[in-house]
């Protein structure tokens, strides 16, 4: 159905005012605490007395510009808290059809009562007493509506995501620490009344009541300006018992607030790390976080591959963090959410380190349940591993004993050859290294034979080693010139990393020139 002008519009300012994930409403923010600023800064240098008449018209005008833009803020987010008119509409039809005969007038009020209901809701919210505090200063006749323009410091817990933060963690634990304040009330009370009557007409300090409430809460709060002091034993033994009372409920306070901020920072970081993975495209998803699998995460961070470490253990969850590495926490053979959250459905690949055969398993039927076309790497732990692996669905099955041993050998062997190959294959190498080359779709390579890649001078630095066709994955070395090239079809290059990257550049970008393919 097609929304009105009046919807369409409420919509949008929706959108600008509560929408979580609203880019509108984050630009909103910002010029809203610019406001806020403005408006406290102007708020001090107002109060300068040496300030000429016009000054004073300046400032003038220019709080009501701030009052002008709070009223308007506090009216548009009472609108769209809640649709008036559907909610009216529909309380009246129901209790219409409820009651017999009903009076009109009761009629009206009760969908009266239904639809204020909603806005009376969110005007007692504490955001939205800040935001009507902020705008009582327009009533400049009270003097103390004036002094409340501080409280639009407070308006700063709305538009910072992060000063909400720390808002959220005050509702989370709003029983125990209104508990506690309550509690504080009643120690401060006591001790300014008894503070009170052992003092009055001793102390000449203490003449009102206020002044030893003024006294209490200075002394309990352990702040002690030494403006009064008790004058009598008896006033410095409740000044004693208060202060321990003081503490007692201030430590307990901070406690409550601590452990609740502790709780929500490990939220905050996995709130962070989602945050972070649905930023990655084409990344590697670890599953393991043991010996092989720091291995391989270390070597994607030094490719600058992105990828996404899963493990069960907190420690080793932890210990990838402080390396700078995104990981999530869980079980990924029961919580099949977390696949989700780790972005499987966009990842290149997985990448299975664990030793466990049977765990291995699962996994793999896991993933391919999720995503058919994943290409899965596993770890396999005997000669036998392999086939059972590749059987129920893994793309390629490694054996780090088996390459292990291979490579202690051939180091022995071929030391020569073994050390062009690391030098080819480390990331931090300079000179040259050995790099997968897509051809992607649309390309003008799609279709030419690979002679006329030879042909093309600009790129005669760059030495084609191998050429796997994206149909068969047959790999051919040293691939000759009739070979027919295809989109999707991968060649494996050698050279130096600046033609390799220049190369690349030019397969993304389709930059070959026009004689490509004739």
């Amino acid at each position: 159905m097609r929304k009105s002008g009046y919807h369409l519009v409420k919509h949008f300012f929706y959108h600008l005012l509560e929408e979580p994930d609203s880019s509108a409403r984050a630009v909103f923010n910002l010029a809203m605490m610019v406001v806020v600023a403005a408006s406290i800064t102007a708020m001090v240098l107002e109060v300068d007395p040496s300030l000429t008449q016009e000054e004073i018209t300046f400032f003038t005008k220019l709080e009501d510009i701030f009052i002008t833009i709070f009223i308007t803020e506090y009216l548009l987010r009472i609108w769209v808290c809640s649709d008036f008119g559907e909610t009216f509409s529909t309380a009246r039809r129901r209790y219409i059809r409820r009651n017999h005969n009903p009076n009109p007038f009761k009629t009206l009020w009760h969908a009266l009562g239904r639809a204020l209901l909603p806005k009376l809701a969110w005007m007692v919210q504490p955001l939205a007493i800040v935001d009507l505090l902020a705008i009582l200063p327009v009533f400049r006749i009270f003097r103390l509506f004036r002094v409340l323009r501080v409280l639009r410091v407070l308006k700063l817990f709305r538009y910072s995501r992060r000063l909400s933060f720390f808002g959220s963690i005050v509702r989370e634990r709003s029983y125990e620490i209104f508990s506690l304040i309550t509690v504080a009330v009643v120690v401060w009370g006591m001790v300014a009344v008894a503070f009170f009557v052992v003092e009055r007409g001793i102390n000449p300090k203490i003449t009102t009541i206020w002044e030893a409430v003024y006294w209490s809460i200075i002394t309990i709060t352990t702040v002690g300006y030494g403006d009064i002091t008790p004058a009598t034993p008896t006033g410095q033994t409740i000044a004693v018992i208060g202060t321990l009372f003081g503490m007692w409920v201030v430590v307990f306070m901070t406690s409550i607030v601590v452990s609740a901020l502790t709780e929500r920072l490990v939220s905050l970081t996995e709130i962070r790390m989602e945050s972070q993975i649905d930023r990655l495209q084409d990344h590697v998803i670890v599953v393991g976080l043991e010996a092989l699998g720091r291995a391989v995460c270390r070597t994607l961070a030094e490719e600058k591959k992105p990828f996404v470490g899963i493990d069960l253990d907190e420690n080793k969850v932890d210990q990838a963090r402080k390396k700078g590495w995104i990981t999530l926490q869980g079980n990924v053979t029961e919580d099949e959410d977390l696949w989700l959250r780790a972005g499987l459905h966009r990842a290149q690949g997985v990448i299975i380190s664990t030793e466990n055969e049977v765990e291995s398993v699962y996994i793999i039927l896991l993933v391919r349940d999720i995503r058919p076309d994943c290409f899965i790497v596993a770890c396999g732990v005997s000669a036998t591993s392999e086939t059972r692996l590749m059987r129920v669905g893994a793309n390629r099955v490694i054996s780090p004993s088996q390459i292990g041993g291979a490579q202690m050998a051939n180091t022995v062997l071929r030391p020569s050859v073994i050390q062009f190959f690391d030098m080819a294959f480390k990331s931090d190498n300079d000179e040259v290294e050995m790099q997968e080359m897509p051809i992607p779709q649309d390309s003008r390579l799609d279709g030419a034979k690979l002679e006329a890649l030879y042909s093309c001078t600009e790129f005669d630095d760059v030495i084609v080693a191998g050429y796997m066709a994206s149909q068969t994955q047959d790999i051919r070395f040293n691939p000759k010139g009739d070979v027919l090239l295809h989109a999707g079809d991968v060649l494996i290059c050698f050279g130096h990393l600046d033609d390799l990257a220049r190369f690349r550049n030019a397969l993304k970008s389709f930059a070959f020139p026009a004689r490509i393919g004739l």
